[in-house]
């Protein structure tokens, strides 16, 4: 049972005149601390008070303005962060006053959003091993123990256009968990997932209630990486399902259908009938037997295969090993010569990285500790029993990232792995082990630093920086006007891991802010994340909890799910989705959040807007990385 946060009173009923917006979760004591207001006029005067549960006044200040986010509304910024005394506050601003907000220690306010985050990615299941849950998950998708392989097929605009040819393998692609609000499974995202929650479980663990549902979860996804590998045969499977279907519907493809997932097996459609590749899922590998492998996927996959070994190499010595052989296996594999496309997904237009330099880069800096981990012991067949075989190539990655046209223009996400990477290298750097290497083995070349790490994280935070004093909300995202929640999320991670590696805490306003934006401090005064706080999304783009769930915001909800947030307003004039679903909001209620748009970007919490209201697998693993952080303090 996952706790319910602390919340503070806020509701969408706003004043005519000014509007508050608060992190509805809550602030740390010795954090920084920041509400934001919206106002119809510019205010006669900017002095605020800052009322403790006994409505004595404890801080008095003045707002600063960040500037007119549209036609309606200027924003004010109200610095309380010098309260820092545990409690629920009210600020006094403009003859109005503000919602309660509490200020606590991190592990109170935090730890059940990380916990939240868990919850999800276990609803998120597939195969027999499902977890029933609140939406009272049953097993789905057992035809993938021997599912089909076939050769990649063509598509025109993410559509199906040519025929699917199977190659005559089966293989077994059961359990992983659900990309997102639909049922496809793709290693793009399941091993970042996977990493974020390996890491989380060696890093944070005292972040979450309970961590050994932490590290099952983690087991869950690994396990279902470890079958998407054949170690024999050279092959990484890197897809399970199709999306989209033809134009014509003579092939279904999953986005075609609103379902829930124990449904595509009750009949068995016959080859050639529209639903068959919905109940026959087919699989789609990234190589041909024995050829190399897409750099992004070769790195991130020996990354969490790298991050396993570390993690069970106390608890489950064998499968750390088997984890290793793979991860070492499937790294001397990469392609690091990459022409065309990167392979993500089926199509590439689903997921667009270009980057992967940083993910060989991750790859190397986990094999290096997953190695040493285990290295007095190494198994058999072990290729590289030694771990400094990874060091010259986790300092040359590292450079090579440095240097590339991409480096310091985003943030921690699916696309980006950098951060990670660099905070575990500047780790192993600073060991005795390493620096004797460097030192008196010439065999060992690191072509990088710890100084040249911190610059890294420096400039892209910088950056980060630089963006956020340009939006009266202090967002800062280099991809606007999407992927808005995952940037803000990202950064909030990495401002902190930047202070683990010894930069200091400079960015540290950065990092709270963007977790602020995400928890209500923007424009709509809404939570990103289901459960967290008291205004969220009810209106999920996602088939089980609108199938199966409540749609009001109380009783059976997906806490944890974060959605995609806020997008470009062009991209809310197109809604829908396959028919069957069950309508949210109900077309009797007005949009509530539709005048604070502003600067490009709207949010519509509605189950036909998956652009802003689709929960993904890599933004909660966000999630509760940022969480996971702040509760565990570190």
């Amino acid at each position: 049972m996952i706790a319910t946060p602390p919340q503070p009173v806020v509701a969408l009923q706003e004043t005519a005149a000014v509007m508050f917006r608060v992190n509805q979760v809550g602030y740390p004591e010795d954090g920084p601390k920041r509400m934001l207001v919206m106002a119809r006029r510019r205010v006669a005067s900017r002095r605020f008070s800052v009322l403790d549960s006994r409505r004595r006044v404890v801080l008095r200040g003045n707002a600063g303005s960040t500037g007119r986010w549209n036609g309606r509304y200027v924003v004010y910024t109200l610095d309380f962060s010098r309260v820092r005394k545990t409690g629920l506050y009210t600020i006094r601003f403009d003859g109005s006053r503000s919602p309660r907000v509490r200020v606590a220690n991190p592990a109170g306010l935090y730890r059940a959003l990380a916990d939240g985050a868990l919850s999800f990615l276990q609803s998120q299941r597939d195969g027999p091993e499902v977890i029933p849950g609140v939406m009272h998950r049953r097993p789905a998708h057992l035809s993938d123990s021997s599912a089909s392989v076939y050769g990649i097929p063509r598509f025109h605009k993410n559509a199906l256009a040519g025929p699917l040819v199977p190659t005559g393998e089966h293989v077994n692609v059961s359990g992983g968990w659900f990309d997102a609000g639909d049922y496809l499974k793709f290693v793009e995202t399941a091993s970042f997932t996977d990493v974020a929650l390996l890491y989380a479980a060696r890093d944070y663990s005292s972040g979450v209630s309970n961590p050994a549902a932490l590290l099952a979860e983690a087991r869950h996804g690994t396990d279902w990486l470890l079958r998407m590998w054949d170690q024999a045969k050279g092959v990484l499977y890197m897809q399970v399902g199709i999306g989209d279907g033809t134009h014509s519907e003579s092939v279904l493809g999953d986005h075609d259908l609103w379902r829930l997932p124990q449904a595509d097996e009750r009949t068995n459609p016959k080859p050639g009938s529209p639903r068959y590749f919905i109940a026959h899922r087919p699989v789609f590998a990234a190589n041909a037997p024995g050829q190399p492998i897409s750099p992004n996927l070769a790195g991130r996959m020996a990354a969490a295969l790298g991050l396993c070994a570390q993690v069970f190499a106390h608890s489950d010595p064998a499968y750390a090993q088997r984890c290793l052989i793979a991860g070492q296996t499937i790294y001397d594999r990469a392609d690091t010569n990459p022409h065309g496309a990167l392979v993500t997904s089926v199509p590439f237009g689903y997921y667009t990285e270009t980057e992967w330099r940083d993910d060989m880069e991750l790859g190397a800096v986990e094999l290096y500790l997953g190695t040493a981990a285990i290295e007095a012991s190494a198994p058999a067949g072990l290729p590289h029993p030694q771990a400094l075989y990874y060091l010259s190539p986790a300092g040359y990655w590292a450079n090579a990232y440095i240097l590339a046209k991409q480096s310091g223009q985003d943030s921690l996400n699916v696309y980006d792995v950098s951060s990670l990477a660099d905070t575990d290298l500047a780790r192993i750097l600073t060991t005795p082990v390493a620096i004797q290497a460097i030192e008196h083995n010439n065999s060992v070349e690191v072509p990088t630093d710890i100084p040249s790490l911190l610059k890294d994280r420096h400039d892209q935070l910088r950056l980060a920086n630089r963006l956020a004093r340009r939006e009266p909300f202090g967002l800062a995202n280099p991809a606007m006007p999407t992927d808005t929640v995952s940037h803000a999320l990202g950064y909030a991670v990495q401002t902190r891991l930047y202070a683990a590696m010894g930069g200091g805490s400079s960015f540290q306003a950065l990092g709270q802010r963007q977790l602020d934006w995400v928890l209500g401090a923007n424009a709509w005064g809404t939570s990103f994340v289901v459960g967290a706080g008291s205004v969220f999304p009810h209106c999920l783009a996602s088939q089980i909890p609108n199938l199966s769930g409540s749609l009001s915001g109380r009783g059976a909800i997906l806490r944890g799910a974060t959605v995609n947030g806020p997008a470009g307003v062009k991209e809310l004039r197109e809604l829908g989705a396959p028919e069957g679903f069950r309508l949210c909001p109900a077309r009797s209620h007005p949009d509530p959040f539709q005048a604070q748009s502003g600067h490009g970007l709207g949010y519509l919490d509605d189950v036909r807007s998956a652009v802003t209201s689709e929960p993904t697998d890599d933004l909660a693993a966000l999630t509760l990385l940022a969480s996971a952080q702040l509760a565990a303090g570190s």
